[in-house]
């Protein structure tokens, strides 16, 4: 039954592409000849392929008692009307295409997209291809703006206009090709220079699309792991579930996941934002062609340092985007070290203070940037960066000294101290904050305030008077005391001796 309604739809699109009823209607002789051949193709596959082999399908469905000869006439007429509504979507897709096309290359030809902006120069656009792909990109961009929440076509048009960007990129590469390989001069210099300026915006645009996203990506991931951490500081979790095995281990291992995914969003970031400081194009035209036309050396040194003393707007904003995700992709890489799963609070130290470092520097150079796109919203979160940088460190900083004392935590430190014999011996497992007032431990990762039912203590039987001073004994001296208890046994004795009638004579 599949296979005659399959090969029903088979005939039905034959059929169509035999009669040639989607045919352009050129006057080009060349076209009109394919295409009756193309016509005599499917009209003789439909004739003597697809039609015999539908007609034994029906006739084993009719011999098996499967299906009456009614059924399958119902069956291949539902199966012919839904294979011509399919074809008519097609055709009407491919009509509003190419009328879409036929409006671009109409704005193309009225001047639409004649001249781009990029690094201070106005570059015109020749190539009327060129200009139809920078339209097709406008109108896809357009779209993802408007489409609003729906991932599934909002990831289409993203799709879409990376394509868009790829056609255009490829086109300007050829253009710029050919002239590169044409004899130079002012002119061809001239049009080398505007290709290398258009080359570089379409770069610059197809690059921040991507940053775009993948900024998104990592700020969404970036608010779920505050969200996170504040849950986890304004309430701690109880010890009965961290000591019975609780999710302990596994909220770990996922915080640490958590963090490498974000650091290696920001070391793709990283790649693009350095890939936008080396783009092609900038300058002044007539340095270009000075410097194509081979001037002396000395002309070109001293261009080469007046071009130095000028500053470009739009490498400043380059260079200040990449001092911003290096001390993004660097904070969470010291996460990552001071993590419970790798407990390296040393190089998570370092790795602190040079994020610390390069968020000061970051917004310097993005204060320093006169119309940076964000650029009030860059140094709020470099500041806000700064203070949970500090107090990262200060964490850091607190763990590896616990570490090195012996108050890190119950598994590694606890182990290392034992072995090495060192610092303030260990940390006993579950010890309550009141027992531990006067020790330097931390308890352990399942510490808790006191112990509910308290534990039994040794305290002192009767006391005659309140000895504030005996609160604090943990151990009494009990070798002390079993000497003074022998000396006194033994004095008792020797007087025991020297007693009665007789005790004159034992003297001697």
């Amino acid at each position: 039954q599949t296979a005659c309604t399959e090969y029903g739809a088979a005939l039905t699109i034959c059929q169509a592409l035999g009669s040639g009823g989607g045919s352009s209607g050129t006057n080009d002789e060349s076209k009109t000849i394919e295409d009756l051949e193309l016509r005599d193709f499917f009209t003789s596959r439909a004739q003597h392929v697809i039609q015999p082999v539908l007609r034994y399908c029906q006739y084993e469905l009719q011999e098996g008692g499967i299906m009456t000869e009614e059924e399958i006439l119902n069956l291949m007429k539902s199966s012919q009307q839904d294979t011509e509504t399919e074809l008519q979507n097609q055709l009407v897709t491919s009509k509003l295409a190419s009328i879409q096309e036929q409006k671009l290359q109409n704005e193309a030809l009225g001047g639409s997209m004649s001249t781009i902006h990029f690094r201070s120069n106005d570059v015109p656009v020749d190539n009327k291809n060129v200009r139809v792909a920078l339209l097709k990109i406008a109108n896809f961009d357009k779209e993802l703006q408007n489409c609003g929440k729906n991932s599934k076509k909002k990831e289409q048009l993203f799709l879409q206009l990376l394509t868009a960007y790829d056609d255009a990129i490829s086109l300007v590469s050829e253009d710029l090709k050919e002239y590169q390989n044409m004899k130079r001069g002012p002119a061809v210099n001239t049009k080398r220079f505007e290709c290398c300026n258009l080359l570089g915006f379409v770069s610059f645009e197809k690059l921040k699309l991507c940053m775009k996203r993948n900024e998104d990506m990592v700020n969404d991931l970036r608010e779920e792991d505050c969200r996170i951490m504040k849950k986890n500081v304004g309430g701690r979790k109880k010890v009965d579930k961290a000591s019975n095995g609780g999710s302990g281990g596994e909220d770990e291992n996922s915080e640490a996941k958590r963090v490498e995914e974000i650091a290696h969003l920001y070391d793709a970031l990283l790649q693009d934002a350095r890939s936008v400081s080396n783009l092609p194009g900038g300058g002044d035209v007539n340095r270009f062609i000075n410097a194509e036309d081979g001037a002396s050396a000395a002309d070109n040194a001293g261009s080469m340092m007046e071009e130095e003393k000028l500053e470009d707007e739009f490498l400043l904003e380059a260079n200040a985007n990449v001092l911003r995700l290096r001390a993004l992709r660097c904070y969470y890489v010291a996460r990552l070290y001071a993590s419970s799963t790798l407990e390296k609070y040393v190089e998570a130290s370092k790795l602190f203070e040079q994020a610390l470092t390069l968020s000061v520097e970051a917004a310097e150079e993005i204060g320093a940037c006169q119309d940076m796109d964000g650029g009030e919203e860059y140094m709020e979160s470099m500041e806000a960066l700064e203070k949970e940088i500090k107090g990262a460190k200060f964490r850091a900083e607190a763990c590896a000294y616990l570490a090195r004392s012996g108050g890190g935590s119950t598994t590694k430190s606890s182990s290392s101290s034992k072995s090495s014999g060192g610092g303030g011996g260990g940390v006993v497992a579950g010890r309550s904050l009141l027992s531990r007032l006067d020790d330097f431990d931390s308890g352990g990762k399942t510490f808790h305030l006191v112990d509910v039912p308290p534990h039994l203590e040794p305290i002192p039987c009767k006391p005659t008077f309140f000895d504030i001073a005996l609160n604090h004994v943990g151990e009494f001296p009990m070798e002390e005391l079993q000497m003074f208890v022998d000396e006194y046994s033994k004095e008792k004795q020797e007087q025991q001796r020297s007693g009665g009638i007789l005790g004159w004579f034992r003297r001697g």
